[in-house]
């Protein structure tokens, strides 16, 4: 009852609306169990998609179809071809007929304990009319003279294994005999046969076994849609058991494939699930259809994400092609930047030689501890280079030029100590590279760049050495060489020099546009996954499809052992045991994609 005072409440945002997300993932799901796929000439437990209703029911048809594979029908169908051969009957070809072979010779078997061999060759329905009682004979409207009944029941007697049979008895058995006859002129081969018994210890193995399977055939039957499977021809008998054994996979899956549609019908899905079920559609197809039978206005992106999912390789080579194309960019930028950088040299000739040296001492302490210790070290060497500007040129102007190796022995013993840091700056160029602090050397501001330059300061020191190195070795070169005995940083600094500003930048980008690259890892190129139906039998996978299957799972850079990897591909197929069959052909799968030295 609704209160007056409560206004009514809008419902049609509430469950309802909630539930087209459930019903588009229900959907999928039942899709990738193979739902639309299923079918009774590929799937043999599609029969019992309306008899398995959970997974209990799934455990016990499981169980049952392992009795029927414990029964082995190969020697029961030889052992009754050797009882139909020795009572001279035809061969049975189904389990129905074996147990109606095995009935008619135990009851035979039964007989014989009462009536001798030749009773079958008598007249038995007169000599069962002469032991009978009159009552017997009345319902039956058979009139016999008092004389002719004795002289039968005489006869009946002489049959008799028994000395002195009772009546009853020997009524029984001649009653049983003539019907035994009836039967046994049926399924013999040519008329005129007699029954005989046959080897009793033969037929008592033979009747346990046959009645032992042909009771796990009637439950299984009974699971799959009431099919009388005891009828079946024994080759076609064996050839469903194999194929129940190959797709016990769907048999664990019914149960969910159940409990789906009834929630997809209750959406309203029909129609759509018929329709899909006769195209037989995979999960890019049911992504489109529910879009468009549901309106949504995003079909066109149900389109791409349905064609996104056999499109990954795809997209790890585009993400590639992008990471080359920033590498380049970076390239390019550097090319474009460190020719402007070289430009301005305007520093006098002296003190550019005193700068030159003591910023290859700078850039390489920082080179060696790398980004740990960058900052500081640059703001110091930047506010060093400019205190010993002014006290440089005064020095420079005052001390001759032989006193210039004697300044110079300190600063080659620095760099001698710290030679392969030196060999080693061309590998990690990527602060020169930097484009924020180039602006700074172009304006010459000694004070004004610190703060600009403050979150990577590195760049300073060596930008402005190369300039002015180029500037330090116009002027002397002559007792550079003279002097030192070791011209390394001379000679590097002579074809900077010669070099002037095109040369120098083109060999410097390029290791360095080398180290960016690899410090960028590419991404693994994970194998495209495989268009696989789940839920089919092992051997309907080639060989190749299986090897791309755990190819794919194997990518998913996950470690797994090669136990896991099978295991994990198993699931992927739907398969819920490893059977034998299954346990070779991912074993061999899982072999050739990792291959073992």
């Amino acid at each position: 009852m609704q209160n007056a005072d409560v206004p009514p409440q809008d419902r049609s945002a509430g469950p309802a609306a909630d539930r087209a997300p459930d019903l588009r993932t229900d959907l999928l799901r039942y899709a990738e169990l193979g739902g639309f796929t299923l079918a009774a000439d590929t799937h043999a437990w599609y029969a019992a998609a309306g008899t398995v209703t959970n997974p209990e029911e799934a455990r016990a048809a499981s169980t049952v179809l392992a009795e029927v594979r414990g029964g082995d029908l190969a020697v029961l169908q030889e052992a009754a071809e050797r009882l139909a051969a020795e009572a001279a009957l035809r061969e049975p070809t189904t389990l129905a007929e074996v147990l109606t072979l095995l009935a008619l010779l135990r009851r035979v078997q039964e007989t014989a304990a009462t009536l001798r061999s030749g009773a079958y060759e008598a007249d038995l329905d007169a000599l069962a009319a002469a032991t009978a009682n009159g009552s017997w004979r009345k319902e039956r409207g058979l009139k016999i003279s008092w004389g002719r009944r004795r002289k039968l029941r005489a006869e009946a007697k002489r049959l008799a294994v028994a000395d002195r049979p009772r009546r009853e008895s020997l009524h029984a058995a001649l009653v049983a005999a003539a019907t035994e006859r009836t039967e046994w002129q049926t399924l013999a081969p040519a008329p005129g046969t007699t029954a005989r018994p046959v080897d009793a210890e033969l037929l008592e193995v033979t009747g346990q076994a046959a009645e032992t399977l042909a009771g796990a055939l009637r439950g299984l039957g009974r699971l799959l849609a009431d099919r009388e499977l005891t009828g079946l021809p024994f080759e076609e008998l064996a050839a469903l058991v194999d194929a129940l054994a190959a797709d016990e996979g769907t048999l664990y899956r019914l149960p969910e494939l159940r409990t789906l549609r009834a929630g997809l019908e209750e959406g309203g899905l029909d129609d759509l699930l018929a329709e899909l079920t006769a195209a037989r559609a995979d999960r890019s197809a049911v992504l489109l259809a529910y879009a468009r039978t549901t309106g949504e206005a995003e079909a066109e992106d149900a389109a791409e994400a349905a064609s996104a999912l056999d499109a990954d390789a795809d997209a790890d080579v585009e993400a590639e092609a992008e990471v080359d194309a920033e590498v380049e960019a970076a390239a390019e930028v550097a090319e474009a930047v460190v020719p402007h950088i070289a430009i301005p040299s305007p520093s006098p000739e002296p003190s550019a030689e005193t700068i030159a040296r003591t910023e290859v001492t700078v850039v390489e302490a920082p080179a060696v501890e790398e980004s740990a210790i960058e900052a500081p070290v640059t703001e110091a060497a930047a506010e060093e280079v400019d205190a010993e500007e002014a006290e440089a040129a005064d020095a420079a102007a005052e001390e001759p030029a032989a006193e210039e190796p004697v300044a110079e022995e300190p600063v080659v013993e620095e760099p001698a100590a710290e030679e392969p840091v030196a060999e080693e700056l061309p590998s990690e160029p990527e602060p020169e590279l930097t484009p924020e602090p180039e602006p700074t050397p172009v304006a010459a501001a000694e004070s004004e760049p610190e703060p600009e330059a403050a979150p990577e300061p590195e760049p300073e020191p060596a930008l402005e050495a190369a300039p002015e190195a180029v500037a330090a070795v116009e002027p002397a070169p002559a007792p550079a060489f003279e002097s030192e005995p070791e011209p390394e940083p001379a000679l590097e600094a002579a074809p900077e020099a010669v070099a002037a500003v095109e040369p120098a930048p083109a060999s410097e980008p390029e290791p360095e546009a080398a180290p960016a690259s690899a410090a960028t890892p590419k991404r693994v190129r994970r194998p495209k996954k495989p268009d696989l139906a789940p839920g089919r039998p092992i051997t309907a996978y080639s060989a190749e499809e299986l090897l791309a299957l755990v190819r794919w799972i194997d990518g998913d850079f996950v470690q797994r052992t090669d136990d896991e990897l099978l295991r994990a591909t198993m699931k992927e197929l739907g398969f819920a045991r490893l059977g034998p069959r299954i346990k070779e052909a991912l074993g061999a799968a899982v072999a050739a994609a990792r291959p073992t030295d």
